[in-house]
């Protein structure tokens, strides 16, 4: 986590400002509170999920843990695009469709914005372009919904436009790879 994160989630001062949770996206800060765990005070982040209103508490301790981020600036959007862009060339073996599931479900999870582009650009690879099932679906939605709410605020376009932005992407790059 950069300097500026880490200040901000331990200052409450910062109340307002807009950081990204790896999971859940943007995330708005909207308070601090102490709170007595095993006997012992510590002191929390209060957050609210931008677009989503999910309210999250995370220890102000625990910020490295947790991976709070300052939101993306146009130079790394650039290259998660360009990442998304590149042509999807059919996997090697393709795994079960529970076990595929399982595993994009795991890499999700990790936070890891290369591994968030991944996970839509399987989906997309694995499902010619439209996810069937209603499994890959909600997966899809989840890659590509905290991904684009960061996008759409950091350029300040809607955040349909950057969901259009990513899906389009990525069926761009299946596409190629099919040329």
């Amino acid at each position: 986590m950069s300097v500026a994160a880490a200040s901000a989630v331990t200052a409450a001062s910062n109340v307002g400002e807009v950081l990204t949770h790896p999971v859940h996206g943007p995330v708005r800060i909207v308070s601090t509170s102490t709170r007595t765990v095993r006997g012992e005070e510590r002191e929390y982040v209060d957050l609210v999920v931008i677009g989503d209103e999910m309210n999250i508490s995370v220890p102000a301790g625990g910020k490295d843990v947790v991976g709070l981020r300052p939101l993306l600036v146009e130079k790394e959007i650039a290259a998660l695009i360009k990442q998304l862009a590149e042509p999807i060339s059919p996997p090697e073996k393709k795994a079960s469709w529970a076990h595929r599931i399982k595993s994009l479900q795991m890499q999700l999870q990790t936070g890891r914005l290369t591994d968030r582009i991944e996970v839509i650009r399987n989906i997309v690879r694995d499902s010619g372009g439209v996810p069937s099932s209603l499994a890959e679906r909600n997966l899809l939605k989840q890659a590509i919904d905290p991904l684009a709410s960061e996008i759409a605020i950091a350029r300040s376009i809607p955040r349909e436009e950057a969901q259009l932005l990513l899906q389009s992407t990525a069926e761009g790059a299946l596409e190629a790879a099919a040329a």
